[in-house]
This record gives structure tokens, sequence and C-alpha cells, in this order.
């Protein structure tokens, strides 16, 4: 960085021409939608589709001491979208300041140069545009032999008609080496016009940080930018998008105080003005002025903060935040689920950046309460709100990161359930459980503190004695299985003989083995008539709650995994949406969908020695697979889903003892052969395997194709986001994964 006076050269009448071309443009005309985030708060979709005017460049600047500004910064020429080209040159200026690999190329010794001026212009359609590979890719430019984003989405400026690789049918480029694959820009899928890229900005001024919720059918050029950095190995600290302090008569925008302080710190920052971006390079206080590349040319203006350039006037920034290469930690985590009932179960996921070796957590009310684990499971047990603290460290020093009440515990909560006292349950019997009783208060009794153990696979005897028997009453009794505070769940209702009728009543039943462990619910009720149910008021009967431990059965071993699927991960709220069918959700519960699991040998043939089907898979993204107890060593995981890539553990997994754990979902390594799809800080199983042949191909989009083409509805294959209906939305995931060519990868 140094400090420089500028001299500022204003020609009028250019000036004039210039603002005669845009006078008319105001931010509102390039809004494209308007929406509300799950807070409520609102958003506005915006597109720049800015290029250079015709026969108009702005005056340049001289440089003098006084003024700070960033060295060595590219400036480039206008190439295939104000945006991508802006982007580059502020990974071009990372690529000259240590960053390396931003820019792969042969060119200057595979080090951005400082324009773009190496790679010439190419004539496309009557039109002459500059070439830069870094933001957009293209046969016979830099070496490369292939078709690349030029090829692929490029017609002519503004044009709105479908990209060349789909009217002409070939293949999509594999995505990746240009920042406006990453950006979207020119994509007709994405709703992006030759030239343009689209942006999301809160109204009220505040940042809105890596929107990604509308993927795959939608891409905000500043999560795009974030793709790229992580694709060439960085971490972002932090990405966003935000109106500038005023406009529209916000409070919360950015300053520049602020723009100040990104130069400061090494930083440039994307200008974003009416239709047009350019790159922040520096600052003078004097005027409060800003210094730009403005993708037009290759030398240096300015602008005023807040003002106008050329016309069009400066409405917000886009801001990307590298972590610098000798930082200590950002130490960051998330817990799944943060709200749980008392006896519940908390997976932490380190999220910090900068490469941390050894991590310190600490778990105030937690079992354990302190772990040395990167992804430790914690149990809660008493009702009560409570912090979670991580020290991060690596090989730079150690950072701290509490969240302050961050789980809540809550008593199980139960349907209510009341009666009038006529008939009742005066004896409950089962395993160690032996209560005698009268008649509860409004008919109801809570005997949670009485318990007994249930062993996963075991066969069990409970009988019911009625207090106040006649002919016509029933009784039944439900066993929460799956801890999810209800009793609806399909096996969770015992059906007691005798009933109807006076009793004594008692059934034989056997504990799923895939029943969640732990403590949970069992409810024993008798009425006089009507439906056996288990919830809501009767006009006689007694309904009584115990609490029975589900423990795993020693003949047996549990599996937990934690996978996210690409067609339901929802990045926003963390979860997966449930697969629905015509009807609605296709399961019960908060079962997302089921998968298949196996294990297989760890040398070749890979011989599968067990295999669970049918697995329930919660929202959260948690299964529970129930295995042999022959199972005793180590080996790889594969977990099979109806229409998504079958994924390999990275390495073998130890079954030697009762339990295992495997995550899927906390970065690209934690499958074999890094194959896994991010979807914000989650990885995904891909999807898009519509036939189950191993890959993701043309015979895939033929048959999700020629199901939007039939209106299909139901749980089907063909439908990759799990919606209850094949349409645009499943063909975009297919054609995209097709694209790239994702495939099983395994040993």
């Amino acid at each position: 960085m140094k400090k420089l006076f500028l001299l500022p050269i204003i020609v009028l009448f250019f000036y004039s021409f210039a603002f005669s071309q845009f006078e008319h443009q105001t931010l509102e005309q390039f809004i494209t939608k308007r929406f509300k985030d799950p807070q409520g708060k609102e958003i506005n979709q915006v597109v720049v589709p800015g290029k250079p005017p015709k026969d108009y460049r702005a005056p340049s600047c001289y440089m003098k001491s006084g003024s700070v500004v960033l060295n060595n910064v590219p400036a480039f020429s206008w190439s295939f979208g104000c945006s991508p080209t802006a982007a580059s040159m502020a990974a071009g200026y990372y690529d000259n300041h240590g960053y390396a690999n931003m820019y792969t190329g042969p060119t200057n010794g595979g080090v951005m140069p400082m324009t773009n001026a190496s790679w010439g212009s190419v004539i496309i359609n009557g039109e002459s545009r500059d070439l830069c590979p870094l933001s957009a890719t293209g046969m016979n430019i830099d070496g490369r032999l292939t078709r690349g984003h030029i090829d692929d989405y490029w017609i002519l400026y503004g044009n709105n008609d479908p990209d060349p690789y789909l009217t002409n049918g070939w293949v999509e480029h594999e995505q990746g080496e240009c920042l406006a694959d990453y950006m979207g820009s020119n994509k007709s899928v994405l709703g992006n016009s030759d030239g343009s890229t689209s942006f999301v900005y809160y109204t009220d001024g505040s940042p809105i940080y890596d929107y990604s919720s509308g993927e795959p059918g939608y891409r905000d050029g500043c999560h795009g930018m974030r793709l790229f950095y992580q694709s060439r190995g960085y971490t972002v600290v932090e990405n966003y998008t935000q109106l500038i302090y005023g406009v529209d008569g916000n409070t919360l925008g950015f300053t520049f105080e602020q723009y100040k302080n990104e130069i400061d710190n090494g930083r440039p920052v994307l200008i974003q003005v009416t239709g047009h971006t350019m790159l922040g390079f520096g600052y003078d206080d004097l005027g409060s002025t800003v210094y730009v590349h403005d993708t037009w040319d290759y030398s240096n203006h300015s602008m005023t903060w807040g003002g106008s350039y050329a016309g069009l006037n400066q409405w917000g920034v886009t801001v990307v935040q590298l972590l610098s290469n000798n930082s200590n930690p950002v130490t960051n985590f998330t817990g799944s689920p943060t709200t749980v009932t008392a006896g519940g179960n908390v997976s932490f996921s380190d999220l910090s950046a900068g490469n941390p070796t050894s991590w310190a957590w600490s778990f105030p009310g937690g079992i354990p309460a302190t772990s040395a684990l990167r992804n430790p499971v914690v149990a809660y047990n008493v009702p009560g709100s409570y912090d979670v603290s991580l020290v991060a460290t690596n090989s730079n020093g150690s950072t701290a990161e509490t969240k302050v009440n961050y789980i809540l515990v809550s008593e199980q909560s139960y349907c209510h359930a009341s009666g009038a006292c006529d008939e009742y349950i005066s004896e409950l019997h089962l395993g160690n459980i032996n209560n005698l009783s009268s008649c509860g208060t409004n008919g109801y009794t809570d005997y949670t503190g009485i318990s007994t153990v249930l062993v996963a696979g075991q066969t069990y005897t409970i009988s019911v004695v009625n207090g106040n028997p006649y002919t016509d009453d029933q009784c039944g009794v439900w066993i929460d299985w799956n801890k999810d505070t209800d009793f609806d769940d399909a096996g969770e209702f015992v059906t007691m003989v005798n009933s109807p009728g006076g009793g004594p009543y008692s059934a034989t039943f056997t504990v799923p083995a895939g029943a969640t462990l732990g403590n949970t619910r069992l409810r024993a009720r008798i009425l006089y008539s009507g439906s056996i149910v288990p919830c809501g008021q009767v006009d006689w009967g007694e309904t009584e709650d115990y609490t029975v431990c589900i423990l795993p059965n020693s003949t047996s071993k549990v599996l937990n995994l934690k996978v996210f699927l690409q067609g339901l991960y929802i990045e926003s709220s963390g979860e997966m949406s449930q697969a629905k069918d015509a009807s609605g959700n296709h399961f019960t519960g908060t079962i997302a969908d089921q998968l298949t699991v196996k294990l297989t040998q760890v040398s070749s043939p890979f011989t599968i020695i067990a295999q669970v089907a049918n697995v329930n898979l919660d929202k959260s993204g948690n299964c529970t697979a129930i295995l042999p107890s022959s199972v005793n060593g180590d080996y790889y995981i594969v977990v099979n889903h109806r229409n998504s890539i079958a994924t390999w553990s990275a390495t073998p997994v130890s079954f030697t003892g009762d339990a295992a754990s495997y995550n899927f979902t906390l970065n690209n390594a934690s499958a074999y052969g890094n194959n896994l799809v991010l979807s914000g800080t989650k990885y995904c199983l891909f999807g898009g395997d519509v036939n189950q042949d191993g890959q993701v191909n043309s015979l895939d989009i033929s048959a999700v194709n020629t199901s939007c083409l039939l209106f299909s509805f139901g749980y089907l294959p063909q439908d990759a986001n799990g919606d209850g209906i094949v349409d645009y939305q499943d063909l975009v995931i297919v054609d995209n994964n097709a694209a790239n060519m994702v495939a099983i990868i395994k040993p």
C-alpha cells in the first residue's frame, strides 16, 4: 500500500456525453425480484448488465502522495460482464500478493498480469469482446483446448435466448476456472442475459451474508465469488453485499469509514453503481474520494463516495474478506439441533477457518462437559439454557468463541390427556415397573420418574389392570420409539389383549432394532368408549405416563451417520426438507427420506459384509443403522439413496466397539475422492443419479425430461429435489451434475 496525491483531470464534454447515456438509469429499473427471508426481512434481487459506453472513457487520475491505494491492482477491460471483470481484478490482486493459484494459466509465468492486453480480443456475432481467462474462459484462449464459459453461454450482449450448450446439445464444460462460472454470469438457466450478473441486498441497509438460499435456480454473484476463492483453497471469513449508508433513507448501510478500513487491511472492494460494477482500490479523505478501476480501460479513475460515476449512482458494495495466510484461526462452530428436549443429543461441528489442529470445547450442563474432539456429540439431560465455548488452535495461535445461551433444553412436551375418573389404571407392570395407583387428578398422572430398561430387539410383556372395569372399556399403550415427542409413528401403538373389555389387559411386543437409544415416553390409557387415541380429553377414563430407557442390543452394533442430500438440503435452515409424494410428506414425523447403508471390506473386491435398507434419515441429517454383532473390524461405509450418487467414506471406519459414528457433511474430504457437493457450509451427496448406474449423465437427463413433459407427481427417483413433482428445478440439478461428470468414486 502507498500514499499518493491524485490530480483529477475532468473533461467536461466527455463527462456530459457519458452522463447522457446513463441519465435515465435508476436502481429501481435493475431490480428483478422482491421477496422476504424467513425472518421477514425484505430482499431485493438486482441485475448488473453494465458494458462500456460507446465512444466514451472516464477521465483518468494522476497520482500524488497523500492518498491511500493498494499496490499492484490489475486494471482489466470489460470481458464478458463488468461484475466478473471487477471480481477478476480483485482475484488478480490477491494472486500478486501471496495468494498463489488465483490465476493458474501459463501467461506471465503463471502470475496474473496487470492488464488483460496479453489475450487480445475476439469477434463474436459482429461484436468485439476483450478476453481475460480469469473473468471468462474459452476454447483456444490461454492454452485451453476445450470449450469454456464463452463457448457455452455467450451469444450477444443482452441476449436472453437459451445458451449455446443447450441449443447445440453438447455437454456443458466443467465449472471452475473463471469468476463468471462461479458468479453465474451470462447463464440463461439462471435468468442472466449475456453480460449480466445478479446480486441480492437487504433493503434496510444491513449486510446480506453469503446468500445461497436461491440455489440451484439462482446464483448470487457475491456467493459465487466465495465459491471461487474456496475452490482455490482459501478461507473466506466473510462475504456480503450491502447498500451504502443513506440510500433510500437507510441508517444501517456501509460507510466510507468501513470502505477505508477494507483498503487499510489490504482488501479491494467491488463498488456497485446503477447497472455497473467496478473495483475500488484506494481512497483519499479529502472529498471522500474513491479510486476505482472501472472495467472500461486500464487507467485509474476516481469518484466521490456515495456520488455518481459517469452518471451512474453508487448504491452499494460487495465485500469479500479472505483469511490471512499467517492468522490465528477464526473460531466458529454450529450445533444441530440447538433446541432439544431433556435427554436429547446435540452434534457439534467445528466451522473454524485457518486450519486449526486442536480443539478445546466446554459444554456447561452437557455430558461430557469438555471435549478435545473436532466434532463431538453431547447429551443434555436437564432443562435450561446453556453456553457453548470452543478454543481452536493452529500453528499461529489460538482464538476462542463463546455462544451464550446457545443450547435450549426443554422438558419433553407430549400431547395433553385427561378424563373424568371412573374406570382407571390400578396396576401397570413392565420390566422393573410395578406401579399400583389410584385415579389421578383430571384422569392423568405423570409417572415419568418411574422407569425401566428396554433393549433393542428384545421382547417384553406389559400388563394393565382396570380399577373399575366395564365391558365396553378399552386399553391402549404407546411408546415413542423415535423420541419425536408424539405417538403417531408406525409401530408406536401396542395393541392390548382383552380390549375392548374389562381386562386385565396385556401385550407382548418387540423393541424395534432401530429405536432411538436413551430415555423416551410410554403412555398407557383406559377409556370407556370412542376411539382409543393417546391425546385429548375423554368423557371417562385415565392416562398414565412412564419412562423407558432404550439400550442397544448386545447382539447388534449401532452406526450413527450424518448425511445431507443435495436435492433436499436447505441452506437457510441448515436442515433438509421432507421428501414428498403427490399428497404431501411421504414419511411421518421428522423423516426426510431413507437410505441404504452398506459396509465393505477394505481391499479389492470390496465385498459387502453388511447391508441395512430403509434407514430413516431425519431432517437434521441424522440416521442410525443397526448392524449385526458379527461386524468386527475396519470397513468402508457406503451410503446409497434413491437418486443420489453412492458415496464412500474417505477411509475405513473401525467397528471393534458397540457403536461407530461418521459425518459426511463436514468437508469434501469426508467422502472418498472428495465426492461431495458444497451447499452453504455443509457438504451433501450429489443428486441426480436417477437410474442408479453410478453416474449422472444423459440417461438421467432424459428420464427427468420425460417425466417433466408428463407432469409426473409422486415419490419418484426423477424428482431430484423431492418436492413431489418432476419439473425444471429437478432438471437443473441433474443437468449441472451431468455437466460436471459426477460419478461414484471408490477405492
